[in-house]
């Protein structure tokens, strides 16, 4: 199959070019937080991770203020900042450790790039990731969304890799980092679910046996149950339900009941909840309170509220589903910001979505291969239609809109210049042209 886009075959080495980039990456992370300044970085940013981290460090488990213990959230996060600050609020090592985490985003950036379409559109994905507003900022911010970022990449490297390779240590390690992203932030729960199948299915360009395709699916799928099943045990036994986390169906509620959209989307979904929360009948309230002692419980009650409501209203859900849809992948932030910020989030966000789109369009013939992208926004779009969600819930996406924007621009150099030397220094050789885009080492 023949390729729009350039393909990774036969080229050389470029890892000491993209740890350059990663190295520059890091530093303009560390710089701009630290003129942002500590205060900002506490005040601004979700305290409660870090006061789990807090619990953590001081030996008291995954619990708020010394209360029992919660499933509240997942807990990866949390662990991650108590394992870097020891419980302490020492701003200097987060600083350092959540820029070496987007270092680390923008170098699998790079690397999925080289998978797909070459040397060159590598280094073009590398140092766009390395300048992103909305990653330079928020790869710094007290929030999951670095390291969610970072380990959803990691894994979409390396399914790319098994499904090339068909190796079993490698589709353990995907396993292994799906599962770890899973523990980061729930949504991702669908690739999950997704990647093995994918990983099953013939691959275009690099044939393998079907007994080969299936053990490296099901290795990965085991991987996945064995990640997460240690918090879906620990759940069980504090809740008696095996869940990722017990705010799941007060989540569905916040999304899905009659002030969902008092504030949302341009204030935040907080609003929103907090004026569903006042509009509650005393009765309710009262339910609430004798289902305190269980979260888990009190989050079936928001469960059960909010499938009622879907059920009385089906086609308001359906046109709500799709407000949060346009709300999460909207060219202006959600909540809106200040007008600088909404128009650098115009600029840069609107840039690589169209030129991502031009991509995959471009493309499209090896859709087999890359519909593990595919997957990857239709689950989120899904999960977001379903509950609700920000564009900074979006952002971890952004990535693979640049990946592709940097395979289309390798593409329109090559083809409008193709005398011109390449950002890396290096032209592309005769030979390569017009093969696929997905082509083995």
């Amino acid at each position: 199959m023949t390729s729009g886009l350039p393909n990774a075959s036969g080229k050389p080495p470029i890892y000491g070019k993209l740890m350059w980039i990663a190295f520059f990456a890091f530093a303009v992370r560390v710089v701009i937080r630290w003129l942002t300044g500590e205060s900002d970085f506490w005040e601004n940013g979700y305290t409660f991770f870090f006061a789990l981290a807090q619990n953590i460090a001081d030996g008291n488990g995954f619990a708020f203020g010394g209360g029992p213990a919660t499933t509240f959230r997942v807990p990866l996060y949390p662990m991650f900042l108590a394992a870097v600050t020891f419980g302490h609020q020492a701003f200097l090592p987060v600083l350092l450790a959540q820029s070496l985490i987007g270092a680390g985003t923008v170098l699998c950036g790079a690397l999925i790039a080289r998978e797909l379409f070459g040397n060159s559109a590598a280094i073009i994905a590398g140092a766009l990731t390395a300048i992103y507003p909305y990653y330079v900022v928020h790869d710094t911010a007290l929030q999951e969304t670095s390291l969610y970022t970072f380990v959803t990449a990691l894994a979409m490297l390396l399914l790319l890799r098994v499904r090339r390779s068909g190796s079993g240590v490698t589709a353990a390690c995907a396993g292994l980092t799906i599962g770890a992203a899973v523990l980061t932030r729930v949504n991702l729960m669908p690739l999950a679910v997704l990647a093995p199948m994918w990983l099953a299915t013939p691959n275009q360009c690099c044939a393998k046996p079907i007994w080969q395709r299936l053990r490296v699916a099901l290795v990965c799928a085991t991987m996945v149950a064995l990640t997460v099943s240690p918090w879906l045990i620990r759940s069980y036994f504090l809740t008696g339900s095996a869940t990722l986390s017990t705010e799941t169906g007060l989540s569905l509620w916040i999304g899905n009941n009659n002030h969902t959209f008092s504030h949302y989307p341009h204030e935040s979904i907080d609003l929103s909840a907090r004026a569903g929360f006042e509009a509650l009948s005393p009765e309710e309230k009262t339910e609430i309170q004798t289902l305190s002692g269980n979260e888990a419980a009190v989050d079936q009650w928001f469960l059960r509220k909010a499938l009622q409501y879907i059920r009385d209203h089906p086609w308001r859900t359906f046109i709500n589903g799709l407000r949060k849809i346009g709300a999460a992948f909207n060219y202006l932030p959600t909540p809106r910001r200040s007008l600088l910020a909404n128009v650098v989030h115009a600029l840069s966000y609107g840039a690589v979505m169209i030129l991502g789109l031009w991509g995959m369009w471009v493309c499209r013939r090896e859709w087999r291969e890359h519909s593990i992208f595919y997957a990857l926004f239709g689950s989120f779009a899904a999960v977001v239609a379903v509950f609700f969600g920000h564009t900074s819930h979006r952002a971890f996406l952004d990535l693979y809109w640049i990946v592709f924007a940097a395979g289309l621009l390798e593409r329109l150099r090559s083809k409008h210049f193709p005398y011109s030397s390449s950002v890396i220094g290096e032209s592309w050789s005769k030979g390569m042209k017009g093969k696929a885009s997905y082509a083995p080492n």
